[in-house]
């Protein structure tokens, strides 16, 4: 075997360090490429949660939102059913009143018989007659009014109720496009190969 000269062994080690160098410099590279893909993926990962966050943050705050308004909506419907309860009472006195009169009526009429007999009394009759017709009609005067305020309570329940319905509806249209937005913010993580 044939020895090598002291320039040849350094040649070999010279060769051989480059070599290493290069294959150094390589694998350097490679480490820095890596981090660098990593810090890519770590950060679109952040803005991506960050984002979704925020859409989620808004969504909450929009429902809660709507949701103080059907809050308020069934509050002024509850009023308005009281107010209606209330002028279902009064109806019901003014009923009893009308009742009562009718049965002072009833007694004049009665009496009228007995004082047919004799006509002072059957003046005395007529005139109570003429008083309870009087009150009759008073009484009726008070339904009717008490009647048109129920029908402008029923029509603000109606207003409220439509109210209510509009308010259901944009609530689940607004459900429905936070369902689409949160797809649409999850589209761009299927390109990674996170496990599902």
């Amino acid at each position: 075997m044939e020895e090598k000269t002291p320039r040849e062994i350094a040649e070999i080690v010279e060769s051989t360090m480059r070599q290493f160098n290069s294959a150094m410099k390589r694998r350097e590279a490679l480490i820095m490429r890596i981090g660098i893909q990593t810090a890519q993926i770590i950060r679109v990962s952040m803005i991506g949660l960050i984002l979704l966050m925020i859409a989620m943050f808004t969504l909450l705050t929009i429902l809660l939102t709507d949701m103080g308004d059907i809050i308020q909506g069934i509050d002024e419907v509850s009023e308005h059913m009281k107010q209606i309860n209330q002028n279902i009472m009064l109806v019901a006195e003014n009923m009893a009143g009308v009742k009562q009169s009718v049965d002072f009526v009833k007694t004049s009429i009665n009496n009228v018989n007995e004082h047919i007999k004799v006509m002072p009394l059957m003046n005395l009759a007529v005139e109570k007659i003429s008083d309870d017709m009087l009150k009759i009609n008073d009484s009726i005067n008070y339904i009717n009014i008490n009647i048109a305020s129920l029908n402008e309570h029923i029509d603000m329940m109606r207003t409220d109720l439509s109210q209510m319905n509009y308010q259901f509806t944009g609530l689940n249209s607004q459900l429905g496009a936070m369902g689409h937005n949160v797809d649409r913010m999850a589209a761009p993580m299927k390109m990674f190969p996170f496990p599902r």
